[in-house]
């Protein structure tokens, strides 16, 4: 019969090997292989009406997973430089990839299918944030996770309550690579 102290080190041994084996199985492990274009998967769309001293306006949140082969993603503050400068050169005409999150809203039709809806005032294009950690530098490494876009937009006579709509989106890294583009889920502008 073996003693308890015996039987305490045989465990103590056993904890001990299984917490270096974790800590080893990590460095075996390779990374994602993920194309360098960023793609990306539709995950959750929600539209909330909100009146406010502006007036009554529909806040559209669109949630989509991501994944990027050498992490690119997102725009800083400080990237104000070509190709991301805010106008085209000695113009004042908008930069095209100063924006990096395209949006398009889309109304079914009465036959099912939908068309492309662009408003007045084009607020639904945008630009979300670095995504790089700061820890990966200038160097390459994948990257994954979800970007949150939140944009509004006001009743119009295109898009009175109650129409189905739905959002076809896409991204853009800092090599100007275009991903693949989603479709959210079709959403009904509320009463």
């Amino acid at each position: 019969m073996r003693s308890p102290r015996t039987l305490l080190f045989q465990t103590l041994g056993f904890a001990v090997l299984m917490v270096l084996l974790g800590l080893s199985v990590p460095g075996c492990i390779s990374p994602p292989d993920y194309p360098d274009t960023p793609e990306i998967e539709f995950r959750k769309v929600t539209i909330q009406p909100v009146v406010n001293r502006f007036g009554p306006f529909d806040s559209v949140n669109i949630t989509i997973g991501y994944r990027d082969g050498d992490g690119d993603l997102g725009l800083g503050q400080n990237d104000t430089l070509p190709p991301f400068n805010r106008y085209l050169p000695n113009t004042k005409i908008d930069n095209p990839q100063r924006i990096n999150y395209f949006c398009q809203i889309q109304i079914r039709q009465p036959d099912g299918s939908f068309l492309n809806y662009t408003p007045p005032a084009d607020v639904i294009n945008g630009t979300y944030p670095n995504l790089t950690p700061a820890s990966q530098g200038d160097r390459a490494a994948p990257l994954r996770g979800e970007i949150y876009y939140e944009f509004d937009i006001s009743p119009t006579p295109e898009l009175p309550p109650g129409t189905a709509i739905r959002f076809k989106v896409s991204i853009m890294d800092r090599a100007l690579n275009r991903s693949n583009e989603v479709f959210t889920e079709t959403v009904t502008i509320p009463q």
